[in-house]
């Protein structure tokens, strides 16, 4: 909203306008610049003076008085506005105290008029009566009414939204009965902002938002690209993860700030439609327990969700206690998924491609669609196989706004969603340009499973309702030919035995199939449909056509950078890089849709692959549709091993990253593109934060930094206008954005922000954590062990967003003890224990891949996978053992010991020890000597002592060993053989390092 349109409209609906002229006569009391007579600033006419009532001391007795007197009602709020200095100069009337009972404001004692400066405040009154208008204050654009941006709407339908600060949002969020606030800004619009210059400013015990005080000097605080959503502590939101789509996966429920996992005796068929419904994926169809999508590692919550079916959200279902159970007991849930449909046609399998978001149906772009996407589309809309795919407008012109989403499907995915995007920066759309497909219906549909596109694999037949398989008895490359051509595949290339589907049961739909080669398709065959398999047939038919010959790029960060690999005759190999060139790099960018190449590294830069070396030798001349195109020494012809493997590297490659800041999941964000890391611009959605913070692993919530004013400025910025869809978008780069443009918006306007998983949150989390009401939680960080026989050893611990979790050995060493035993003030760690040695914990598995350098004061200071992801059970908990005496369970700063400056390891404790025992024994044999020479200058004696007596006391000296001690071994690498292959250039590697930070 633009500031001119503020100046009229404020957080309560009331403006500043100007005074009226003084007037003779009757003293008057009016309101000024409300939507009515029954709302505004408090303007007086008294003893032959114009001015305004001082904001101190006003109370709900004096309201009501002005109400009464107005004829106006009850009061419903009272609060305090700050106006310009321009306004401020009138004569101010202040110490107006009433009964409540008075029928005019002039039978209660009033204060003289005076200057300004004495009212306190310095600050108008404002009241607002029940005759007054009706103004609705909420958060708006949340997951529940107990989460998102503040807003208040008139009777107008005008809205404001403003930042609110933790003693405003605890206001709203108690206001609104939800609890109190979780997340709110933490930051200021300008880096000279001091913390009381608020256009809204709470004390924090005000019953509602309209209390608190005004100041229209800050009202560009409500002129923001991107506000911050507030959070409540009664915030709930479902989503669905490890599934191939948004709409089936493990069901995790977040309270607060904090997910957590579902019982799956909890989970009943009218929550499942209601999580469903709110997720926009249609309605259940199963539930399942949480093996068949993994197994959570977050809380799980013991309290239950009991709803009737049709609430729009999982946060208006009641709620009662629930059962308690492991993470093996996780719910699970799958969803019809209604994402898609094809609209215009002659049939439901036919037509226009519409994608629906936040219920509303658009098509979808049509300028990278291409077959492999529509054979995604066509099997998840359970319409067969993709038959063709008609371009401009075939269905019907649209005049509804495209959608630009680019999905590089491979064919096999089970879900249009599950396929990689390229979203991000896309160009616009024209309207006659929309996708559209034509499915073949199930009438004897057939399809390929379990295969690498959708020309190879296991064939499937759809018969009498339900896919069956299709048995291997007398499969050849004639029943194959007529399954490729009628795929539209090309030719077969093989006929072989597929594996049997073992991870579910399919029922056979033909035990034989005797084709001649020629029919255009199976079911003009002779096929045997008997359900019973014949004796020694285990297998399946499979075949491998032409069309399956595709390419891709392995290992690297991302689909537009790695090792090439081809798919040939049903095998995946690989490419030399002999005579490889940026030629043929460019072919392969352009085959995969990735741009153009910016470097073809050899020698293996992403890695050795493994199996066949498919193509070695190849010239390019760079125009080429495909690379074996290309001229080469003809397949599998080569004289490479796969430390040659050839690389690519696309400008389409993509990456995200935040820089320049100390802290972590804190900077500015960059984007890696066309080979340079550029800024984004600051127009980013409340949505795109949560992405964001999600895909760097750094929770679901986000939020905008003002810029440092010591940080570098950037030359590139990427992008603008990133607009991430709520519970559709997964990742930034399935997320709609104005096209790629080096300059998209001014240096110094690039956006900075703070992933709120690595930010301290509200004190107030009695609701989510595990504390009685008699104690203090622990600080975050904080450590404990338990199981062991003192508090310095046993399984370890951490307190974190409520809970205690413990800790993978996965990479545990000693260098991670030593900082567990450092923070719990117990010594050196003298043993690290694995595989649950202390028994298992429970709770969520905090911490995995601990990589400490040992040095560090605190176990959350170490290199780590983000907190709460890792691919670990309470089996493999780590526990320690340390040297000390226990003190108190030191917290994430540790209290039990101060700082030290260095670690004392293993070694060097040994070799202080053995040089004190030396020096006790030097001391010890200077002692005899100086004893032995005494006695013998007394006795007169001058002669030589014998030298074996010396001999006899410096033998156990261990002063050879130490001598003798054998050097250093030199590094193993300098002694290996390497092959003189060309090293990739230095500017590649940098870049791709970066990319992996």
């Amino acid at each position: 909203m633009e500031l001119s349109s503020l100046g009229l409209w404020s957080l309560l609906l009331l403006a500043c306008g100007t005074l009226p002229p003084g007037l003779a006569g009757e003293n008057l009391v009016n309101f000024l610049s409300g939507d009515n007579k029954c709302e505004g600033q408090i303007q007086l006419l008294y003893n032959g003076q114009w001015g305004l009532m001082c904001g101190d001391g006003l109370g709900m007795q004096e309201a009501s008085v002005i109400c009464r007197q107005h004829g106006c009602g009850s009061v419903n709020s009272i609060s305090q506005y700050i106006l310009t200095p321009e306004e401020m100069k009138q004569p101010w009337l202040y110490g107006a105290q009433c009964h409540g009972d008075e029928a005019t404001l002039w039978e209660c004692l009033l204060g003289p008029w005076g200057p300004l400066s004495g009212c306190k405040c310095q600050c108008v009154a404002v009241i607002i009566c029940s005759g007054g208008t009706t103004r609705q204050i909420g958060l708006a654009d949340g997951n529940s009414p107990c989460s998102g941006i503040p807003e208040a709407t008139g009777v107008s339908g005008l809205a404001l939204r403003c930042d609110l600060q933790k003693e405003e949002a605890g206001v709203l969020c108690r206001q609104l009965e939800c609890g109190t606030a979780l997340q709110w800004s933490r930051v200021y619009p300008g880096t000279d902002r001091k913390q009381e210059d608020k256009y809204i400013m709470c004390q924090g015990t005000e019953p509602d938002i309209l209390h608190c005080q005004i100041n229209v000097n800050f009202l560009e605080q409500c002129d923001l690209l991107t506000y911050t959503q507030v959070i409540c502590t009664g915030h709930v939101e479902a989503r669905l993860l490890g599934g191939t789509h948004p709409c089936e996966g493990r069901l995790e429920v977040l309270q607060g700030l904090t997910w957590g996992t579902v019982c799956y005796d909890d989970l009943d068929l009218p929550m499942a439609h209601v999580v469903c419904r709110e997720l926009e994926c249609g309605t259940a169809v199963s539930i399942l327990r949480g093996s068949h999508f993994g197994h959570g590692s977050r809380p799980v919550w013991t309290e239950a969700f009991r709803c009737v079916g049709n609430e729009s959200l999982l946060f208006h279902c009641l709620r009662e206690p629930g059962h308690q159970c492991g993470h093996d007991q996780d719910a699970a849930l799958i969803c019809s998924g209604e994402k898609f449909r094809l609209v215009n046609g002659s049939n439901s399998c036919e037509g226009r491609v519409e994608l629906r978001v936040k219920n509303d149906w658009q098509p979808l772009c049509a300028t990278h669609w291409d077959l492999a996407d529509a054979m995604v589309l066509c099997h998840q809309l359970n319409c067969g196989y993709a038959v063709a795919i008609p371009q401009r407008g075939y269905f019907g012109n649209v005049s509804n706004p495209i959608w630009t989403d680019v999905f590089h499907c491979v064919g096999t995915e089970p879900h249009l969603l599950s396929c990689p995007a390229s979203t991000l920066g896309a160009q616009t759309c024209t309207l006659e340009n929309s996708a559209s497909v034509i499915c073949s219906g199930l009438q004897d549909a057939l399809r390929l499973m379990d295969g690498q596109s959708h020309c190879d694999g296991r064939v499937e037949v759809f018969l009498d309702g339900v896919w069956g398989r299709v048995l291997d008895n007398a499969w050849d490359l004639r029943d194959a030919a007529v399954v490729c051509r009628q795929l539209g595949c090309g030719e077969a290339q093989r006929a072989y035995d597929a594996p049997a589907p073992g991870h579910k049961t399919v029922p056979v739909g033909l035990s034989l199939v005797h084709c001649l080669g020629s029919e255009t398709h199976l079911a003009q065959c002779n096929v045997s449909m008997s359900q019973l398999v014949p004796a020694g047939t285990l297998q399946d038919a499979g075949v491998v056509c032409s069309g399956s010959l595709s390419i891709r790029l392995a290992e690297g960060k991302g689909r537009c950078a790695g090792r090439v690999e081809v798919f040939y005759q049903g095998t995946w190999g690989t490419v030399c890089d002999d005579a490889w060139d940026l030629q043929d790099a460019h072919v392969v960018c352009r085959q995969l849709g990735c741009g153009y190449a910016l470097s073809a590294p050899g020698a293996a830069y992403f890695g050795a692959g493994t199996g066949h070396i498919w193509m070695d030798e190849l010239g390019c001349l760079g125009e080429e549709s495909a690379l074996w195109e290309c001229q080469s020494g003809g397949w599998g012809r080569q004289d490479c091993g796969h430390k040659e493997d050839a690389g690519v590297v696309c400008s389409e490659f993509t990456d995200v990253r935040l820089q320049e800041h100390s802290q972590p999941c804190t900077g500015r964000l960059e984007i890696f593109y066309n080979g340079t890391w550029g800024g984004v611009c600051q127009s980013l959605s409340a949505a795109s934060l949560r992405v964001l913070c999600g895909q760097l692993g750094c929770g679901s919530q986000g939020q905008l930094l003002a810029r440092p004013r010591s940080s570098s400025r950037l030359e590139t910025i990427w992008l603008k206008s990133i607009h991430c869809r709520d519970k559709h978008d997964r990742s930034l780069w399935q997320c709609p954005s104005e096209p790629w443009n080096s300059h998209s918006c001014l240096s110094g306007e690039e956006a900075w922000l703070v992933c709120t998983e690595k930010t301290a949150v509200s004190e107030d989390m009695e609701q989510l954590s595990n504390c009685s009401s008699t104690l203090s939680c622990p600080e975050e960080g904080a450590l404990r062990v338990l199981g062991g026989e003192d508090g310095c050893s046993g399984r370890v611990e951490l307190w974190h967003r409520g809970s205690w979790g413990t800790v993978c050995d996965d990479s545990w060493d000693l260098a991670d003890a030593e900082v567990v035993c450092r923070q719990l003030g117990c010594g050196p760690a003298i043993a690290v224990l694995h595989n649950a040695a202390f028994g298992p914990g429970s709770g969520p598995i905090w911490l995995d891949e601990v990589g400490c350098r040992g040095s560090e004061m605190s176990l959350k200071a170490c290199q780590a996978k983000p907190w709460g992801y890792g691919d670990c059970s309470h089996k493999e908990d780590a526990g320690v053992h340390c040297l000390g005496v226990s003190g108190t369970v030191a917290s994430g700063n540790s209290l039990a010991l101060p700082p030290i400056p260095e670690v004392w390891t293993l070694p060097e404790i040994a070799c202080l020890v053995l040089g004190c025992l030396l020096g006790i024994i030097l001391l010890v044999l200077a002692a005899q000597w100086c004893h032995s020479r005494a006695i013998s200058m007394g006795s007169g004696v001058m002669g030589q002592l014998p030298s074996d007596v010396v001999y006899e006391y410096i033998e156990p000296v261990p002063m050879e060993e130490r001598t003798e001690k054998p050097a250093a071994p030199q590094s193993l690498v300098q002694d290996e053989d390497y092959d003189d292959a060309e090293e990739p250039e230095d500017s590649l590697r940098e870049h791709m390092e970066a990319g992996h930070q």
